[in-house]
């Protein structure tokens, strides 16, 4: 049974996480000195301690990090756009980690650091706050994956456009990776994208603005709708596909259906997250679609 032991491992890996601390304790920031640890290091753990340490201590290291790359372009006389590309991550931390369980009755609703943690607040997000309908979200969605999209194209093209210095088919045998000179052509990647498309980017510069611009907007606007939630604004429902779905059995749309995955998703989750209150759910109250 040697060969469990690795998959017990990843198990373990996905699973284990810093969890955040009971509703029961609102916005508490559980001082390892507090009332609510007094001194005890394993109680403090218990309690949710940890989280809001790590929590805390994480949004002022990545805040210091971008202000310190602030500093450094000032010093250097560069631009200060590394900084400026750091928030996006920067924002949608502190919106989701901080800004969303501040909104919230307590830490308890922020997600807890962890793979399957971060998986299971998606899924309380979708089903508490239809996050996927979100405009803020689609925005978000398509910066990241834009953002994947032109790192990619912008990769091969560099790639494709390198000076052949060399004999060998290999990219790594034309030129040297610590050779100061440029080694590949504007002017070739211009013409490929022309034929593709019609259009390409004219310079360097602009082309990495838009690959700055993309994914930095997307992050911002993100963190935007997070906030949003954080104060329960509900702006983007069909309430008239919702009325005429109550009324006629057969009228089923991909919104109608979203929802009763939304409820299935509320009711799964009430009993997972509240196993004090034993709820118990009748079948006749959980959803099973329109038509039935």
């Amino acid at each position: 049974m040697d060969w469990l032991v690795p998959i017990w491992k990843v198990a373990i890996f996905l699973t284990a996480a810093v969890s955040t601390p009971a509703n029961s304790l609102a916005h508490s920031l559980l001082l390892l000195w507090g009332p609510e640890a007094q001194g005890d290091f394993t109680r403090w753990c218990q309690l949710g301690g940890l989280w809001t340490f790590v929590a805390l201590h994480g949004a002022f290291a990545l805040i210091g990090f971008m202000l310190r790359q602030f500093e450094i372009a000032r010093s250097v006389q560069l631009r200060p756009y590394n900084a400026i590309a750091f928030s996006g991550p920067i924002a949608v931390f502190v919106s989701v980690f901080l800004i969303y369980p501040l909104g919230q009755s307590g830490w308890f609703f922020a997600p807890s650091f962890g793979v399957a943690a971060i998986f299971r607040f998606i899924l309380f997000f979708q089903g508490f706050h239809n996050w996927t309908l979100n405009p803020f979200h689609m925005m978000g969605v398509a910066g990241v994956l834009g953002a994947a999209l032109l790192c990619a194209i912008h990769g091969a093209t560099v790639e494709n456009t390198l000076f052949e210095d060399g004999d060998g088919a290999n990219t790594f045998r034309a030129f040297n990776p610590t050779q100061a000179e440029e080694t590949y052509s504007m002017v070739t990647a211009n013409r490929f994208w022309s034929q593709i498309f019609g259009v390409a980017f004219s310079n360097k510069r602009w082309l990495h603005f838009f690959m700055l611009f993309v994914p930095v907007t997307g992050l911002w606007m993100s963190a935007v709708g997070v906030v949003g939630l954080a104060l329960n604004l509900r702006a983007y429902d069909f309430v008239s596909q919702e009325i005429r779905a109550a009324e006629d059995p057969e009228f089923e749309t991909f919104y109608t259906k979203n929802i009763l995955l939304n409820e299935g998703i509320r009711a799964w989750m009430a009993a997972q997250d509240q196993p004090h209150e034993n709820l118990i759910f009748p079948e006749e109250v959980l959803p099973r679609g329109n038509a039935l």
